[in-house]
């Protein structure tokens, strides 16, 4: 008797292609792909076009994927008769096919894709924030919390129409939910913090992340230190934690009313957000067309009282501690007085030991050198407050000391600090050949050297001076390693700027903002006028203190755009 043999698997059903027919649709073509179904151009029984988005069950699908398709077919065809939600016909299943008949949108572009590649006018972006706070409060009015509001669920269409999408991660209130306890939910850099601590989103969920998609919208930039690179965990502790910066701290010509709007639906607390999205959509109008809002600008009296009431027994400990450490200090700060007092006697004597000792030509050298630093500090106190003019003066006060010493080393300090006063002077042609005297110095050192090529380079492409700036970059070896070696090699082409941006997370932070500045000049010269000014934004935003170069500079080029 011999074994039967074993049957072979079933081959497995092939994807959906043009031709097919599912339901009373035939496939003509496929419109894209997402991350649970694929969406193609079909024709219905009439001839009529409609797109038709499509799962799949088979190996590798879970029951989550499927349970939550059929959650955003459900949701779609609650909020069909919305005008700013993505229309739906009908939804079904046939066989291992699951469907949703959609309206299809031709020459449509995401709000993510508008954002970055024409920036939107200020009563664009708050005409957009109503008609979708509006269709948010249809789908709460009806048990559906969105979950998953961002840049790319939001459609443009052709007539300039912004369109809500994808409920695939919704809330159906009258639903079990398919989320796991401590699971999260939504997108890390669009999300509340209460999605963030893995609690349960709510209406207010889906106001905090139109918030945030109309804060980035307006200014370029997500409301918090941590950007679009930051890892996960990073960007989570600060959407939990970190306060949002004022929008006026990027755009001067919004209004503090428009700024007050956007600042309550981010709040922190749920319960200082509006009450529901209707609200937030009338406040957006009243600042869109000048009205008086609601909301308010909350000051740090009212902040600092919410965090005395939430942590009141930290806050009482504190007090004990700062108590018992005060006494401690003030004995301290006694002796270390005497301590430094006793030490700066000691120096004073030995420093005149020293210039007795020393012959004329020592004694000058010990006496002027220090005049040259004084001079540069004097200089950079004038820059930093944007007086350019005295502090040019003083720097080369700075220079003609240093040289009357043999001190080439401070002198190319000096000289580029004075490049950057003439560049904000109008002095282009001056500031470039004072880059080129710092990078010839062979004294100078070879981080300021470094620093004088890079900004040399920018300075040169910036004013369509391409030759000089070639000229500039074989003046002298590029770095052996390090992130300005990669800045330049950005500039001169070895890199894209999209390799130079995945660099960012691992350069320090002090070198962030010359690292966004050269992405600003790659981009301005590469002709994307949007991703240049955002990144000239980021180099505002990345200079601590915030007169530290090339922040000067960045905002020069942002307001003569």
């Amino acid at each position: 008797m011999t074994d039967s043999p074993t049957p072979e698997p079933a081959p497995l059903p092939a994807a959906p292609a043009k031709g097919v027919r599912i339901g009373d649709y035939i496939i003509i073509d496929t419109l894209g792909h997402g991350s649970m179904a694929t969406v193609f151009l079909a024709r219905d029984s009439t001839g009529h076009e409609v797109a038709l988005k499509v799962f799949q069950e088979g190996p590798g699908v879970s029951p989550t994927m499927l349970e939550r398709f059929k959650r955003e077919a459900e949701a779609s065809k609650k909020l069909r008769r919305h005008p700013n939600i993505m229309k739906v016909y009908a939804t079904g299943q046939e066989g291992i096919y699951h469907f949703i008949v959609m309206e299809p949108i031709r020459n449509s572009r995401t709000l993510e894709d508008v954002m970055e590649s024409n920036p939107l006018t200020l009563d664009e972006i708050l005409s957009i924030g109503v008609k979708i706070a509006r269709a948010l409060h249809y789908a709460h009015t009806r048990n559906i919390v969105h979950r998953d509001v961002k840049p790319s669920n939001v459609m443009i269409d052709e007539f300039g129409e912004p369109l809500l999408t994808d409920f695939g991660v919704a809330e159906l209130v009258d639903w079990p939910s398919c989320t796991i306890s401590g699971a999260l939910t939504g997108t890390p850099l669009y999300m509340s913090p209460e999605q963030a601590r893995a609690d349960r989103a709510g209406p207010a969920s889906d106001i905090y992340s139109l918030g945030v998609v109309l804060y980035e919208a307006i200014t370029g930039m997500l409301p918090y230190s941590t950007q679009h690179s930051a890892p996960v965990k990073q960007v989570l502790e600060a959407v939990k934690n970190e306060m949002p910066r004022r929008l006026r701290h990027y755009r001067k010509d919004i209004s503090t009313d428009v700024e007050a709007v956007i600042l309550k639906a981010i709040e922190k607390q749920e319960r200082r957000r509006y009450p529901d999205a209707e609200a937030f959509a009338e406040d957006l109008e009243r600042a869109r067309t000048g009205r008086r809002v609601s909301a308010r600008l909350t000051t740090w009296i009212e902040r600092l009282w919410d965090l005395a009431r939430k942590y009141d027994q930290f806050f009482a400990a504190a007090l004990v501690m700062l108590a018992m450490a005060g006494g401690a200090s003030f004995y301290l700060r006694q002796k270390l007085m005497n301590a430094r007092y006793e030490k700066l006697l000691s120096t004073v004597h030995l420093r005149n030991l020293l210039l007795r000792a020393a012959p004329e030509s020592g004694r000058s050298a010990a006496i002027e050198q220090p005049a040259a630093w004084n001079e540069i500090r004097l200089a950079r106190r004038d820059m930093a407050a944007g007086r350019w003019n005295p502090a040019r003066e003083g720097l080369i006060n700075a220079i003609a000391l240093a040289r009357s010493v043999g001190d080439a080393r401070t002198a190319a300090l000096a000289k580029l600090e004075m490049a950057r006063c003439e560049i904000m002077l109008g002095r282009i042609d001056a500031a470039l050949s004072t880059y080129q005297d710092v990078i010839a110095n062979l004294d100078a050192s070879p981080v300021v050297a470094d620093v004088a090529q890079l900004e040399a380079i920018q300075l040169a492409l910036l004013k369509d001076k391409r030759g000089d700036a070639v000229r500039y970059l074989n003046m002298k070896p590029l770095p052996p390693e390090g992130p300005i070696r990669e800045a330049l090699r950005c500039l001169s082409g070895d890199l894209t700027p999209q390799q130079l941006a995945d660099r960012l997370p691992f350069v320090p932070s002090r070198l962030q903002n010359d690292f966004h500045f050269t992405l600003a000049v790659r981009y301005r010269i590469d002709g994307n006028e949007s991703a240049s000014a955002t990144h000239l934004r980021r180099a505002i935003q990345q200079s601590s203190p915030s007169s530290e170069w090339p922040a000067p500079l960045a905002r020069m080029l942002l307001d003569t755009r």
